[in-house]
């Protein structure tokens, strides 16, 4: 007995087989959608354990020699425990050094505050010859121009603060303390009692403001040692 006639209409209809090749379609399209989803997540991991392999160097030391994933990952976390404590050790030594720089610099501030204000320290022999010299340059450029032994009177001050300040005991060392004198002696508000009192003394010991005329006397009993006049005072 076939089916009934209305069943036998519904089966031939259009709209019935279009629907029933619609089924497989949709069925094909999940499928397609899903393998291209897992080889996507297997590539992903693939990536993954490839640059596992390069950044692990006891894996990458034998990149010929197949590993499984597992020992890959034990690896891996074998050498980030590795990692870790190199790290935790390099942050040890640089807060050693940190301290032991900061003990050198608390060292060097307290041998700064024990060098004297006038820089390095100058022998006394190495003191005296230099006044030596100057006096004797002194005495000859008066003996040539007396004006001269006025400007050693002026000159003087400045000459006994370079003799105690200035090192030569190195370029570097003279170059340094040469630009500290020049800063600390040389600047004009150094200047002007500097040279108010050495006008002073030159008014006082000398007859320059009552008999100018006699100063070129003066000036060379002075150099000469014939004079009273101390001009290294």
């Amino acid at each position: 007995q076939g089916p009934p006639v209305f069943l036998e209409g519904l089966v031939s209809s259009p709209l019935y087989a279009s629907q029933t090749r619609a089924e497989p379609s949709k069925t094909e399209s999940r499928r397609i959608i899903h393998i291209s989803a897992e080889q996507k997540r297997r590539f992903n991991i693939k990536l993954g354990f490839d640059t596992l392999h390069g950044l692990v160097s006891t894996l990458s030391a034998q990149p010929s020699l197949k590993i499984s994933k597992a020992t890959t990952l034990q690896k891996t976390a074998e050498y980030i425990c590795k990692l870790q404590q190199e790290r935790a050790t390099l942050q040890d030594e640089t807060q050693r050094l940190r301290d032991q720089i900061e003990e050198l610099n608390v060292s060097i501030n307290v041998c700064q505050q024990q060098l004297p204000d006038t820089g390095v320290p100058i022998t006394r022999q190495r003191f005296d010859q230099m006044r030596h010299m100057f006096d004797e340059y002194v005495r000859l450029c008066t003996l040539q121009n007396w004006k001269f032994w006025v400007f050693s009177i002026i000159m003087r001050p400045l000459f006994e603060s370079f003799n105690g300040m200035v090192s030569t005991s190195s370029l570097e060392s003279l170059s340094q303390t040469s630009l500290a004198w020049l800063e600390q002696y040389c600047s004009l508000p150094a200047l002007r009692p500097t040279v108010l009192s050495s006008l002073r003394q030159l008014s006082v010991s000398t007859s320059i403001l009552t008999n100018p005329s006699g100063i070129p006397e003066q000036a060379t009993q002075a150099v000469t040692g014939t004079s009273t006049i101390d001009g290294s005072s």
